[in-house]
């Protein structure tokens, strides 16, 4: 008889592409997409009430064997201590038709590799109360790491690159794995798969000409004026996918995240940046036009819109505009 299924995922980490392609995983084993569609949801700090997420956890699915729920910075909700117990009764009592995730993340840079106490206390309740509970801890490789993990990849996509071009390229991408995945598509055809990458195909395919449209359409976004942001975007949009437009902008905002936190900790942001001085210097510039509460929103909802463009609720262009509109116009 085969094992059931988990009924609880708790995924927790710094490595975004990683919950993505978890998210992608759990919603192919979902059967047809027409019907998977209606039996996922998600919730968000923003979005959550106690009793529409019983409600929906405890819903039967339709037309298919399971129902999604994912759940993002379930630490939250055990952080109140108002809803904890009643948050913990739901997940205690999830039916097996319910396949609950739940996604927490964590900067280890700033924790300095360690698990914060309440995501601790979350994991040690799974572990006891729920043995059908699975978790997975998701790191960002960094350094060394990070190159391996592009020969790797390149590896899985049918390809090979040599050692000095995964480096040189892990440095034009400042270690984002989006972006990384874009630009061994370009170089994997370029090379049409019968030869390795090497660093004068790198040189030639990836010298990330595009952050400058970027910069200039953060500017505008911070400086209210839809119009330019706008044109900006639609530039970007013109010379590359939306998925490669968007990793670019999240990478843009996460750095100005970086910087604005640092330099609120009265501590040097460039620091904190590990980028060349001259693109460090213009994105401290840019953090004078948000507030850190700004960037934190703005990040959510980055967020957000990454998650439903995974699942198919959402059209990452269309996101995007309307995430330019609405930011210039509040």
């Amino acid at each position: 008889m085969a094992e059931a299924p988990p009924t609880v995922y708790l995924l927790y980490g710094d490595h975004e592409l990683a919950f993505s392609e978890f998210v992608s995983r759990l919603r192919e084993k979902m059967g047809d997409p027409s019907t998977a569609d209606m039996n996922i949801e998600t919730f968000t700090p923003i979005k959550f009430t106690l009793g529409k997420f019983e409600e929906v956890c405890t819903s039967l699915p339709f037309l298919a064997p399971r129902r999604l729920v994912i759940l993002e910075e379930p630490t939250r909700y055990i952080a109140d201590t108002r809803v904890k117990e009643a948050f913990y009764q739901v997940i205690d009592s999830l039916p097996r038709t319910t396949a609950l995730l739940l996604i927490e993340n964590v900067d280890f840079k700033s924790s300095k590799g360690k698990t914060p106490k309440k995501l601790s206390e979350l994991i040690q309740w799974l572990e006891i109360h729920q043995p059908s509970a699975y978790i997975k801890r998701f790191e960002l490789p960094h350094g060394s790491q990070f190159v391996h993990w592009i020969q790797q990849r390149t590896l899985e996509l049918g390809g090979e690159i040599e050692l000095q071009a995964a480096q040189l390229l892990a440095e034009f991408v400042n270690e984002d794995p989006y972006l990384t995945l874009q630009e061994l598509s370009k170089l994997l055809d370029y090379v049409n798969r019968e030869r390795s990458i090497e660093i004068e195909d790198i040189e030639k395919l990836t010298p990330l000409q595009r952050q400058s449209d970027v910069f200039a359409m953060v500017d505008a976004i911070g400086l209210r004026n839809g119009s330019q942001a706008l044109q900006w975007l639609r530039q970007l949009l013109e010379d590359d996918t939306p998925l490669y437009a968007f990793a670019m902008i999240v990478r843009q905002f996460r750095l100005l995240l970086l910087a604005k936190e640092a330099d609120l900790n009265h501590q040097d942001p460039k620091d904190a940046l590990h980028l060349h001085p001259y693109v460090a210097g213009k994105i401290i510039a840019q953090t004078n036009n948000f507030s850190l509460d700004d960037l934190e929103r703005i990040y959510h909802q980055l967020n957000e819109m990454d998650i439903a463009s995974k699942i198919g609720q959402d059209n990452l262009e269309v996101s995007l505009e309307r995430f330019v509109a609405t930011l210039t116009c509040s």
